[in-house]
């Protein structure tokens, strides 16, 4: 079998598993077994087996065994371990994964974790980074492609986490070990660890405890089938959750994976909209960068002042710009484009250092003069997370020495305000923890979007994510507050069917402003196309307010789309008495009475809009089309030639021609027809024509003079493209 086809097979079987299929799980089970040829196994799928049979053969007996769940889930706890256990055995030696090409590697240097964690230890007591770095990553490939840790090796690396003279930044990788560990197996020893470091409360630890909140959460969304075979978990999640701040993280660490969702949507933004738009204002007719722009560049030092002039000339920039600010203060990654090109460097070949906390000392980072070209300054830069802090100095190290040094004295200046704001942050606690968890997790997102071997690894950024769904985690984040959190951000977001289960919910559990659940419940549904359900909502809210202009508006609405105008009119003349001057409104008031075929009615809201604003091109739409309709030709033809002078559309010229068709000015409609028809084809021309036809018949014009005009355009015009 190939590697792709014992890997179905393995998912196969953990689906069984997962289903509780036992008797198909150990077929399956012995089947891999066979195929891979790791027979050491089999007495272990044999005994397993038996033990079930004999469950199996006491419960149809009719023994009440008081014991059988316990039984049964430990029979089902040991088969995923035991699948695992055949999976790295038998690909161990003939993957190309990375996984399994760094497992070989540690395996053939043959030095245990414990033996490399006194290694660390000691370069730190001697402060000896030359060796100190390299031991750390051989720490973490270790601990990461050792698939179940004993417990003796448990217990010296939670004497590290726990130690204050063990470095910091080398806890932080012993967490990053442990999740990508838990990715590649669930091992029970690697959890409780986790679970050890997320519960460490010294200040110097923060970063520790954060990240191994991420870690968990990460694990527990990765296992939730099985989760339930091991109470311990439970056990030590219910003593986590006793620490004062458990909640608050937790919610931070949700919140923090719904902005990821953001960052491919930034990327793509910048990629097609804001890259085009800068090219085009650095060019000169198309013809290539302008004199300036390209003196400005090539010189010594770049003029600050070309992005202010390209903002400036650019309504598109500047509006990216003032966005880009507060995306960056949200939290959303706005770095993940820039810094993508970057991970080329030696340095990433590493898969601790991914991970690793920036450190100006670093020894990759020194120059010929033995100085640390980063030392002062992106550590102040609290926006980007240690990997793109590196690949920020790798790309640095490579400018000539003249041009290093202008730049570190430019960047100084620049950060010293972020240390202003870094140290405003310090003291709202929360704010920093938050920051610092979304740091983290853009880590994280560097390393399974860009790292060469990504293929490797199943991108944890393509699931769902929605933490708050896992039972095991429901109890920790099932207040009113914690879920209004989470539901706003999805809401804000874009991901309404995200949010419609938390409003739901909350609005069954009675709590919360139920006018202000049923509006944002009525809106999820709107925004994923449930008009009913919308309409239900809103009208719901509306007995609680019903003098909410936003809601008359949105029933109305609803109400349109369900092609009943006479029940929008209602709400839109509420509406109309609260606000009489809204356009808008007025519009729609318009709207209503024209498709109900109150065509008076109607004109007589057109014409209010056009005398509030007569630049208002749908008001002098409607009041040309109310007038064409009700035989005002001399009323259309003015309105039309107003809105043909200004910004013409097609539908413009159309219905010019109708109205000179209908004074017997036949040539003149005519004309108007290829206006209207310029530039495209006689299918495009038909699709308007036709649907009007029910209007030029009530305007005089009989079906065969309606017929030679059709015919005649078809003639003149091109055919659609088949």
């Amino acid at each position: 079998m190939t590697l792709q086809e014992l890997t179905n097979t393995y998912k196969n079987l953990v689906r069984r598993i997962d289903n509780g299929q036992m008797k198909e799980a150990f077929d399956l089970l012995t089947h891999f077994i066979t195929v891979t040829g790791q027979h050491a196994f089999t007495s272990r799928v044999e005994e397993l087996q038996n033990t079930y049979k004999y469950m199996l053969h006491y419960y149809v007996e009719g023994s009440n065994d008081p014991t059988r769940h316990r039984i049964r889930a430990d029979i089902r706890r040991r088969a995923y371990e035991l699948a695992d256990a055949v999976r790295h055995a038998a690909f161990g030696d003939i993957s190309p994964a990375t996984y399994y090409s760094v497992r070989r590697s540690v395996r053939y240097a043959g030095i245990g974790i414990t033996s490399i964690l006194r290694q660390v230890a000691l370069y730190a007591e001697a402060g000896d980074r030359e060796h100190g770095e390299p031991a750390a990553n051989r720490l973490f490939d270790a601990l990461w492609t050792t698939e179940f840790i004993d417990a003796d090796t448990a217990s010296a690396i939670r004497e590290a986490l726990c130690s204050h003279s063990f470095p910091t930044d080398v806890k932080t990788l012993l967490v990053s070990a442990l999740l990508l560990g838990l990715q590649a197996s669930f091992d029970r020893e690697k959890m409780r660890l986790l679970f050890d470091a997320a519960a460490l409360s010294e200040a110097d630890t923060v970063n520790v405890s954060l990240q191994a909140l991420v870690a968990i959460c990460l694990t527990l969304y990765t296992y939730s089938t099985r989760l339930d075979l091991y109470p311990e978990v439970q056990e030590r999640l219910e003593m986590l959750a006793e620490m004062p701040d458990f909640r608050r993280r937790l919610s931070s660490v949700i919140v923090r994976f719904i902005l990821t969702r953001e960052t491919e949507k930034v990327a793509h933004r910048l990629k097609d909209e804001i890259l085009p738009e800068i090219m085009k204002l650095t060019t000169q007719g198309g013809k290539g960068p302008t004199t300036d722009f390209l003196k400005e560049i090539a010189g010594e030092e770049m003029n600050p002042e070309w992005m202010e002039r390209m903002v400036g000339r650019s309504d598109k920039l500047s509006a990216w710009m003032r966005e880009y600010g507060e995306l960056q203060e949200e939290g959303i990654d706005m770095l993940h484009t820039t810094f993508g090109p970057l991970k080329r460097f030696p340095f990433f070949h590493e898969t601790g250092n991914w991970f690793l906390p920036f450190t100006p000392r670093h020894t990759a980072l020194r120059d010929h003069n033995g100085d640390s070209f980063a030392d002062g300054i992106l550590s102040l830069a609290a926006f980007m997370c240690d990997s793109d802090k590196y690949s920020f100095c790798f790309s640095i190290l490579h400018l000539p020495d003249a041009q290093r040094r202008a730049l570190g004295e430019q960047l100084r200046g620049d950060f010293s305000q972020l240390r202003e704001q870094e140290a405003a942050e310090l003291g709202d606690r929360g704010k920093h923890e938050e920051r610092l968890i979304g740091l983290y997790i853009r880590n994280l997102y560097r390393f399974y979007k860009l790292h060469p071997g990504r293929g490797d690894f199943d991108d944890i950024f393509e699931r769902g994510l929605d933490f708050h769904r896992l039972p095991i985690l429901r109890p920790y984040l099932s207040d009113a507050e914690t879920l209004l959190r989470i539901a706003e951000v999805y809401l804000r977001k874009g991901y309404p069917d995200d949010a419609r289960p938390i409003y739901e919910e909350l609005l069954q559990r009675g709590e919360g402003d139920s006018e202000m659940l049923h509006q944002k419940l009525g809106y999820c549904l709107q925004s994923i196309g449930d008009v009913d359900g919308a309409l239900r909502e809103y009208l719901r809210a509306e007995l609680i307010n019903p003098d909410s202009k936003w809601l008359l508006r949105r029933i109305a609405a609803c109400y349109r789309a369900l092609k009943q105008p006479a029940r929008a009119l209602e709400f839109l003349l509420r509406h109309e008495r609260l606000e009489p001057d809204n356009l808008s409104v007025l519009l729609h008031i318009g709207h209503c009475y024209l498709e109900q075929k109150m065509y008076d009615e109607a004109l007589k809201y057109y014409f209010k809009v056009d005398y509030l604003d007569p630049t208002n091109a749908k008001g002098g739409r409607g009041v040309a089309w109310c007038s064409f309709v009700l035989g005002k030709y001399d009323q259309a033809r003015a309105s039309y030639r107003k809105l043909i002078a200004e910004q013409p559309q097609p539908e413009d010229y159309l219905n010019a021609g109708h109205t000179e068709w209908a004074s017997g000015h036949v040539k003149e409609a005519y004309a108007y027809y290829l206006q209207a028809a310029a530039g495209k084809d006689f299918g495009f021309f038909a699709n308007l024509f036709d649907a009007d036809r029910s209007a030029l018949l009530r305007a005089g014009i009989d079906l065969e003079e309606i017929a030679l005009m059709r015919d005649e355009m078809q003639f003149v015009l091109p055919e659609e493209e088949m």
